[in-house]
């Protein structure tokens, strides 16, 4: 019977192994369109020490520096001190700080208050990385981050994930077969699964044409990638004794944001974890002051970053998630 029912499943295997091999000789999907970047896993160069990074829109400079790790101050070791409380800001370009000096970043300065307020032994680590999305941000917590072992994690990520572009992130690593990506997702290797995905619209394999903000495109991370990211990182962050907050962070005007922001939102209900956004309290603070640079409205200047401080500062502290007895 064993031997009938193995002689029988031979035909399948033959017919899998034919419409594989002809799936992968048509060179299907075609890809003729420009990806958003290089490769859909980066980070910033680790030990740099006041690097001049071009902040072209405004024409200058800003100084950065790194740890061994690729993120910016402010500096702590991976290794946790007894008596201290680390938070950690995940996010893109906006978190990590362009177009500020090292100690003007909103990171920086929540530590900078936090500490002037009393709560000596709080640390904030900046994991925040030009260009990143939820995507490459559970990307990162597994290779590097998960080891600083944080308190409170602010996942700050909604700028990038809402843009759009030809192809959405995870698709990139797909098209690309990029290792790290399959690894953990062993049915993408596969052309017969991938065509099923991509006919059943689980995967953003091209769009008509390349865009940002409404235009055309697709979302870099759509939303329902968006909600399992968001899934997988307050899982991630609770693994290790964390406590996940989701932060929309604020733009001068919310703009093409408005629909993650509500998924944000929403996932923050069904996990029952904290969460914050403080857009409209931004978008009337931006009326009154200069808080994001003049030919780059997208990152907020000095003044904007310690805005956000000020108001995560607010809220961490109304939540009792500064305090190493509480939260």
């Amino acid at each position: 019977m064993g031997k009938r029912l193995l002689f029988s499943l031979v035909p399948l295997a033959v017919v899998f192994l034919v419409v594989e091999i002809g799936l992968r000789s048509s060179g299907w999907p075609t890809v003729d369109a420009a990806f958003e970047h290089n490769e859909p896993f980066w980070q910033v160069d680790p030990n740099l020490d006041q690097f001049a990074m071009s902040h072209r829109e405004e024409a200058t400079t800003f100084p950065v520096s790194t740890n061994a790790d690729g993120l910016r101050p402010p500096e702590h070791p991976r290794a946790r001190r007894p008596g201290t409380r680390r938070l950690m800001a995940m996010g893109c370009s906006t978190t990590f700080g362009w177009g500020v000096a090292d100690d003007q970043t909103y990171p920086a300065r929540l530590q900078a208050l936090a500490q002037a307020a009393g709560h000596s032994g709080v640390e904030v680590i900046n994991a925040g990385q030009p260009g990143y999305t939820s995507f490459q941000g559970r990307w990162l917590w597994g290779r590097t981050l998960a080891a600083y072992q944080p308190d409170v994690v602010l996942l700050g990520f909604v700028v990038q994930d809402a843009r759009k572009a030809a192809y959405s992130d995870r698709s990139q690593a797909i098209l690309q077969n990029d290792a790290r990506f399959m690894k953990e997702n062993l049915l993408y290797r596969s052309r017969i699964y991938l065509a099923l995905r991509a006919l059943l619209g689980g995967v953003e394999i091209k769009a008509k044409e390349r865009g940002s903000g409404d235009a055309g495109g697709v979302y870099r991370v759509p939303p329902s990638d968006y909600v399992d990211n968001l899934r997988g990182l307050v899982k991630d962050v609770q693994a290790v004794g964390g406590t996940p907050v989701l932060f929309g962070y604020p733009l001068e005007r919310e703009g093409y944001t408005r629909e993650h922001r509500l998924i944000l939102h929403a996932a923050a209900q069904e996990l029952q974890v904290p969460w914050l956004d403080p857009q409209p309290q931004m978008e009337q603070a931006s009326q009154q002051a200069q808080l994001y640079f003049s030919r780059d409205r997208g990152h907020a200047n000095a003044a904007g970053n310690d805005w956000i401080a000020r108001a995560v500062f607010a809220f961490l502290e109304s939540e009792g998630l500064l305090n190493p007895s509480e939260g």
